[in-house]
């Protein structure tokens, strides 16, 4: 059976992860995240991880005195 989970990063939703025989496959949604779709993570949480990691390198992210909740 196949299992999908949001992604979500401090109320942004940026994509889905989708359960693959190697662990889990990122769907981008946001464009910000657009180099990660395809790419497989080991876990869910693994996914959220590097997703906030790419999109804290953006310009307008996080915005001034916004703290990221921990996934």
């Amino acid at each position: 059976m196949i299992a999908s989970r949001p992604i979500d990063i401090g109320g942004r939703f940026v994509g889905v992860a989708v359960s693959h025989h190697a662990g889990w496959r990122f769907r981008a949604v946001d464009p910000v995240v657009d180099d990660l779709d395809g790419a497989t993570f080991p876990s869910l949480g693994e996914a959220a991880r590097v997703a906030k990691l790419v999109l804290s390198r953006t310009q307008d992210w996080p915005r001034a005195g916004q703290v990221l909740a921990a996934e």
